[in-house]
């Protein structure tokens, strides 16, 4: 995908035309009076943009049209809205549409019910694609920010590449990083910054893969031998990928508009053989920051979970390293989390109470504004 012009919206109005309302092509005429007023109504405007930027975030997608239509508002605006008829049309289907509801409620009951109306009104604000990537923002400005990615999440496929698939819908289950948005939201609803999380399955594509492997073929993953039992179309492929670089856009747009303290990825884990409680993923982790990783990991230790490992089995993923090679300073950094540790024995059931404290007791870990 190539890389987009550098954007700014000084460049943008300077580029206007100083005659607002061309009079050659309308009868209305604009007096250099009023003239001057526009622009000091766009200089204001422009300062606005930029001094916001959540304003400047979403003045970007629309400039670029990369994303094409996308719902933004806040949660309570969304929440408020969430079965009228033009949020669940704006989905591709009912399933997604069920899935992203399921959430808005989640998050608003969870976390915004101990504020009055008017805190509600103004407060986290939402962007959310067709596709079913959300991103909640509660960014904190001169405070300390997470961007946080929850990108194996989802679990909903299109029908039609669904049905190409060797993978029932309930196998895929036990695969698929259930509830990881559950376990780790709390870093940004309750200290700061920028949440992005996926309602998509990674076996449709993989955002934490390279380009070429984000489609698995059959036989790509060690854990699954035959993925397809038919070939997908051209127009498939296609469709898949458009959203993979619509993600890595929205992406890198969020890190040239804010900025940030930890850059982390939440991901669980299947409990197989000599795998550890949790892990930590400091393959991308610049050295100055590892003594703060080594202490989460004592913290988590004296909690009782053990082991708490680095790099087992996973170093961080394709997110990571692209993010690394943009940022090698920040602190980037990811997280395994074994399912036995909120799941049933079968994996097929999350145990609220047990997920709840998982999520408490790794937010409290990321209590480090004074480390760093």
């Amino acid at each position: 995908m190539p890389k987009p012009e550098k954007f700014t919206f000084r460049k943008l109005f300077s580029q206007l035309s100083p005659v607002m309302i061309s009079p050659k092509g309308t009868s209305i005429t604009v007096s250099l009076s009023k003239r001057f007023l526009i622009f000091q109504i766009l200089e204001k405007l422009t300062k606005r943009i930029e001094d916001d930027p959540y304003l400047n975030f979403v003045s970007v997608l629309k400039n670029y049209k990369v994303l094409g239509k996308f719902l933004t508002g806040t949660l309570y605006e969304l929440h408020r809205d969430r079965n009228k008829l033009y949020f669940k049309n704006f989905f591709i289907d009912r399933k997604l549409y069920e899935l992203v509801k399921t959430d808005l409620e989640w998050v608003y009951h969870k976390h915004e019910k101990t504020k009055d109306l008017e805190q509600r009104k103004k407060d986290m604000k939402m962007t959310i694609t067709k596709r079913g990537v959300i991103v909640y923002d509660n960014y904190q400005k001169n405070n300390f920010n997470v961007l946080l990615t929850t990108i194996h999440s989802g679990t909903w496929m299109r029908k039609d590449i669904q049905d190409k698939q060797t993978l029932t819908h309930e196998k895929r289950l036990l695969e698929e990083d259930i509830d990881t948005h559950k376990i780790y939201s709390n870093l940004v609803l309750e200290k700061g910054g920028i949440w992005i999380d996926n309602k998509s399955s990674r076996f449709a594509c993989d955002y934490n893969r390279d380009p070429g492997r984000a489609i698995y073929s059959n036989k790509q993953e060690k854990w699954i031998d035959k993925i397809w039992k038919g070939d997908l179309s051209e127009f498939q492929r296609r469709w898949l990928l458009e959203g993979y670089h619509e993600f890595y856009f929205t992406l890198s747009r969020l890190i040239e508009t804010y900025r940030f303290n930890i850059i982390f990825d939440g991901h669980s884990m299947k409990d197989a053989s000599g795998r550890p409680e949790l892990s930590f993923g400091t393959k991308y982790i610049s050295k100055f920051y590892m003594p703060i990783v080594r202490s989460m990991q004592r913290k988590l230790a004296n909690m009782e979970y053990h082991p708490v490992s680095l790099n087992v089995p996973y170093g961080g993923g394709y997110i990571l390293e692209w993010l690394n090679n943009q940022f090698p300073d920040i602190f980037i950094c990811s997280m395994e989390v074994n399912k036995k540790l909120y799941m049933t024995k079968n994996r097929k059931k999350v145990l609220p109470k047990k997920l709840d404290t998982l999520s408490k007791n790794i937010t409290q870990i990321f209590d480090i504004e004074d480390e760093l």
